[in-house]
């Protein structure tokens, strides 16, 4: 079993490892370290992997073909106990220790679930519906891409119900599905 000493080794070792992904463009900006990964198998897939001192902030995947999905994480970021069994949050990002480690190569190996649902018009994303928990689809996240104000998205007429409006789906998992050679043992 190999040791590693900080989420940084670590992540590089089994992104560069597995085949899947290009070495990483680096960005500091103020405390935060962040190295961006292109995934060969569609390259405009980037996974963003955030460091605060010997901590992992954040890994978020992004895809311009599904801007909702984008906006979504854009503000998620790990709390200390996102791991833990019946004990989430805690302080802001992930200790390097086995159970993280063990999570963080769970995202890996399942990828992205969940769906996004487009209404374009004349080629342009109007609207996007993100539904990140497959098992219930009450639970979703709209996102409006128009210029539209406050009063005109509230009392004009609903972008799924305009007229030439195209609903397009696209499943997560065609932005990235995952990763098989992921570290063949646990760590």
């Amino acid at each position: 079993m190999q040791e590693f000493k900080d989420w940084k080794e670590f992540i590089n070792q089994v992104l560069i490892d597995s085949g899947e992904f290009e070495k990483p463009k680096r960005k500091l900006k103020n405390q935060t370290e962040t190295e961006f990964f292109t995934f060969k198998k569609n390259p405009q897939t980037e996974l963003e992997v955030g460091y605060l001192n010997d901590r992992l902030i954040y890994f978020n995947f992004t895809n311009p073909t599904v801007p909702g999905y984008n906006k979504y994480v854009e503000g998620i970021y790990f709390y200390a106990n996102d791991f833990k069994e019946n004990n989430s949050y805690g302080d802001p990002a992930l200790e390097f220790n086995e159970m993280n480690r063990n999570g963080i190569l769970s995202i890996l190996q399942k990828g992205l679930t969940g769906k996004e649902t487009q209404f374009v018009k004349n080629g342009k994303i109007l609207k996007s519906k993100l539904y990140v928990l497959e098992s219930d689809p009450r639970f979703n996240y709209s996102y409006d891409f128009t210029e539209r104000n406050f009063w005109k998205k509230l009392f004009g007429k609903k972008i799924d119900k305009m007229d030439g409006i195209e609903k397009r789906e696209i499943k997560l998992n065609k932005i990235f599905s995952g990763i098989k050679n992921v570290l063949q043992q646990r760590v």
